[in-house]
């Protein structure tokens, strides 16, 4: 008596998302312009709890015998992240039709379609694109979740000054109101002297801000120490003249004149990443004759209330 087995070994055709999606969703989440820039926590599921630690450091004359001083103690703000999806299908009959047809395999039966990996590519760029103008443009009260970081950093919140700015402006003088190397001058000065001491401040506008910033320190001969870097991407930095104060777009401010400064370690922003729901697939679909791309992730933003003044806005 013999015995068969025609189980399918499909360990060397596995597609190519099945290799790759983990890496084009962290891209996609991490790679976005404001958690570059932020305290990533990740293994984030619905809401968690931030631990702070702060303490009161009262010193002493020295002397024998014990005199308690000084407290240390820990806080928590709740990080929510919002769950989010993306579910697209592909019929490869539709592109009969036009050119694309000439790309498709022989055959009836189309299992890829073209330009996989482009697609996936362009997912990768709007799924970052969402997910910054969420991390700032975010309100619970329009539906979302969390609050993004303009309705964080605003007027009123604790731990919050106000540098009561003015529009940048392309022609204003440096020193005067509307400059926008002296619209940063003022967002500094709004924080504490213990916010300033800090080597991780950054500040955050809208890419025509950001331009009209750049074209500021190019009149005022700035350009050549403080223009950081540029890539293909867009994303540019710069340093603050006499400052270690970086100043960094973010899409999540296009169409406002918001300008926001504040640490990196206290713009907290939270995903998942470590679970294995969150997937970035493109896979051929038997029951329904197509291709099926599907994203599953999430994300959140918080910062903490202190009483010291680490964040400042321009009130715009």
């Amino acid at each position: 008596m013999k015995k068969e087995n025609f189980s399918y070994d499909v360990s060397a055709i596995t597609g190519f998302t099945d290799q790759v999606g983990g890496m084009l969703l962290s891209e996609s989440l991490v790679g976005a312009n404001t958690p570059k820039f932020a305290n990533v926590r990740l293994g984030i599921k619905g809401t968690q709890a931030v631990n702070l630690l702060t303490s009161d450091l009262a010193v002493q004359d020295g002397a024998c015998g014990w005199s308690q001083s000084g407290t240390t103690s820990f806080t928590q703000v709740n990080l929510a992240t919002c769950p989010s999806r993306v579910n697209e299908s592909f019929c490869p009959d539709a592109l009969y039709g036009t050119y694309q047809s000439l790309l498709l395999a022989p055959g009836q039966t189309e299992e890829v379609i073209p330009f996989e990996q482009m697609i996936a590519d362009l997912k990768v760029k709007q799924i970052q694109e969402h997910i910054e103008s969420k991390l700032w443009g975010a309100t619970v009260a329009g539906g979302d979740c969390f609050d993004g970081f303009k309705t964080l950093i605003a007027t009123g919140q604790t731990g919050v000054g106000n540098s009561a700015g003015t529009i940048f402006s392309a022609t204003a003088a440096y020193g005067t109101a509307g400059n926008p190397i002296t619209e940063v001058d003022l967002l500094i000065n709004a924080l504490s002297d213990d916010a300033m001491s800090r080597d991780d401040l950054n500040v955050f506008m809208s890419y025509a801000n950001f331009r009209l910033y750049v074209q500021a320190l190019t009149k005022e001969n700035f350009y050549a120490d403080y223009i950081k870097e540029a890539n293909i991407t867009g994303n540019m930095i710069a340093q603050h003249p006499n400052s270690n104060v970086y100043i960094i777009p973010t899409k999540g401010l296009n169409g406002s004149n918001q300008v926001v400064i504040g640490p990196k370690e206290y713009m907290i922003v939270g995903f998942d990443l470590l679970s294995d729901s969150e997937q970035f697939d493109i896979w051929w679909s038997r029951d329904n004759d197509e291709v099926r791309f599907r994203a599953n992730f999430n994300y959140g933003a918080v910062i903490p209330d202190f009483s010291t003044i680490y964040f400042a806005t321009n009130n715009l």
